[in-house]
């Protein structure tokens, strides 16, 4: 698969030990009747490999092989020689047969497939199978950009407007980390870009360089990096986030708190009579 520039870490880089394992266990692995192919992902994937990584190998196997598997090999994570390993197998056909979005194939397992590499293939199933699945269709992607700019304007207007009134930084100071993500999850589907898995790379595609917008990563790691101990701070930090949405062209409705409000208040209104009777008081 294509690969992004390598990200550069603190960290001591264990790649090619990493690398060499991974070989020496597909080569073993490869040998088990049914296994299709063997896919090396993660650290080894992604070119940065230290002493806090796991060696990530993913089985793909035969649908008559691939409940048996974990008698030869170990599912799960586990240490050696100090590597911690992570072998699970997947079925080969399930795979295939799964389209292209979906919760089987989600935004997730793309970005990490397509960030790997092919240790072992049969006859080419498994190039094929990345090749049919890694797929990024406009629908999913007006479906995607869509959502998140409604997160993004739920979050910089309707909810920080919300705690404001409330007067707590703690939870501004939150809200705009979650606006953050979504504005990242916009950027990376403006640009086709899968999304990483945000627990540990939220900023994936910024720190790579992958994406135009990495030029912003200064304003976008402000509420992860900087004070945000006072409502004014908070407003600060806001200020700079809605300009950076706007100059991106992020389409942003906004609706205050006292807008919403009168908008339930006329859906009370449209209600039925009875559904009024039975929730008035």
């Amino acid at each position: 698969m294509a690969k992004q520039r390598r990200m550069a870490y603190r960290s001591k880089n264990r790649y090619r030990e990493f690398l060499c394992a991974a070989k020496r266990i597909a080569a073993k692995v490869s040998t088990i009747e049914g296994v299709v192919g063997i896919l090396a992902t993660g650290c080894v994937g992604r070119g940065h490999c230290d002493d806090y990584s796991d060696l990530d190998l993913i089985v793909y196997a035969h649908r008559f092989a691939y409940k048996d598997l974990d008698r030869n090999i170990l599912i799960g994570y586990i240490r050696h020689k100090g590597i911690e390993l992570d072998t699970p197998v997947e079925c080969y056909e399930k795979a295939l047969a799964h389209k292209s979005p979906s919760k089987y194939w989600s935004q997730v397992m793309r970005w990490d497939r397509e960030n790997s590499i092919i240790l072992y293939d049969t006859r080419h199933r498994i190039r094929d199978l990345l090749r049919l699945k890694l797929v990024f269709p406009d629908s999913e992607q007006r479906k995607i950009i869509a959502r998140q700019e409604e997160k993004v304007a739920d979050r910089l207007i309707y909810e920080f407007e919300l705690w404001k009134r409330r007067g707590r930084p703690v939870n501004l100071a939150l809200v705009l980390i979650h606006a953050v993500e979504n504005l990242l999850l916009w950027i990376y589907a403006k640009n086709k870009k899968f999304q990483p898995y945000l627990d540990k790379w939220l900023f994936y595609h910024l720190e790579a360089g992958a994406v135009p917008e990495s030029k912003y990563l200064h304003i976008l790691r402000k509420p992860f990096v900087e004070s945000i101990r006072t409502v004014a701070e908070a407003e600060r930090i806001r200020a700079d986030l809605l300009g950076l949405a706007e100059e991106l062209g992020v389409e942003l409705e906004y609706r205050s708190v006292r807008e919403l409000q009168a908008e339930n208040e006329e859906n009370w209104l449209k209600a039925s009579e009875r559904t009024r009777y039975y929730l008035d008081w």
